[in-house]
This record gives C-alpha cells, structure tokens and sequence, in this order.
C-alpha cells in the first residue's frame, strides 16, 4: 500500500523506488519497521495499544463507509442527471443509500455518547481531518493527476451503481 500511495505521489516518493527485481524494498522495510514498532508498543503497554488500534480501525472503517455512500449517492445523481446509462443499477436508490448513512450516523451518535469510544472517534476525525487537507493541498499544489494506461486490447471501463 505504501508503494502504490507513492507511485501516485500520495506518500513520500522515496517509498516508490524498488531493487533491481522491481521488488518495492524500501516501503516493505517501512511497513516493517512499523508492525515492529506497534508489536514493542504492545508489549511495553498490554492493555492500551491494541484496543486503541482496533477502535481506530473500526472508526476508520465506518468513515470509509460513510465516504463510499456519499460517493455513490453524488456520482449516481450526476449520472442520472447527465443520462449517463449505467448497466447495473443498485435496487432501491436512493433509499437504500439513505438509509445507510442513517445507520451510519446513528452508530457515530452512540459511539460519541460513549465514554469509552468518544475519545477513539475523535481521534480519528482528528487523523482524518488534517490528512485529507494535506493531500487536497499536495493534488492542488502538484496538480497530480492519476494516469491508466490500459493495453491495446482493453475494454472500456464500465459504469456501475
């Protein structure tokens, strides 16, 4: 992952260099050297990193969600406005999708009502917030754009829902 974030300039570019067998050493060695960093953080503090991590896993994951059903409500509208055909269209939209984000903000609600959690959750908005400034500031400052290059005999990519 770390390879692939800086071969698209969204990581330092340092992890992107690979040996002479296109092996990505330096951002495997990174990965690395960061598992083993958490693994000593476990062992020096047992009972605090891996609940920490879990539930910074689980609030990213519920983020990731919740920006997946944004997209596809703001992508489907668009495609519907503009009268793009889509060959696979999602039943129920955008009920479904509603109903969704519904769910979803009631989870956060709890989970920031929680004394346990609360702490956890803000801490990843806290995470997420400055890192998604950053990289809108490194797309407007680089103007990166990612490029496919798709082979010759290639199909088009297909919109779905």
């Amino acid at each position: 992952m770390a390879f692939s974030l800086a071969e698209r300039g969204e990581a330092p570019r340092f992890l992107a260099s690979v040996s002479k067998g296109r092996v990505p050493v330096v951002a495997v060695l990174a990965s690395v050297a960061f598992g083993v960093v958490t693994v000593v953080l476990e062992l020096m503090f047992p009972e605090m990193v891996l609940p920490v991590l879990l539930n910074i896993v689980g609030s990213t994951c519920l983020l990731v969600w919740t920006s997946a059903l944004l997209a596809q409500l703001a992508l489907r509208l668009h495609a519907n406005r503009e009268g793009t055909a889509l060959p696979l269209r999602m039943p129920g939209f955008p009920w479904l999708t509603s109903l969704g984000l519904l769910i979803l903000a009631a989870i956060f609600t709890v989970g920031l009502m929680g004394k346990d959690s609360r702490p956890q959750l803000l801490s990843t908005f806290g995470l997420v917030v400055p890192l998604t400034v950053a990289n809108w500031l490194n797309h407007r400052k680089n103007k990166v754009h990612v490029r496919f290059e798709a082979a010759a005999d290639a199909k088009p990519p297909v919109l779905i829902d």
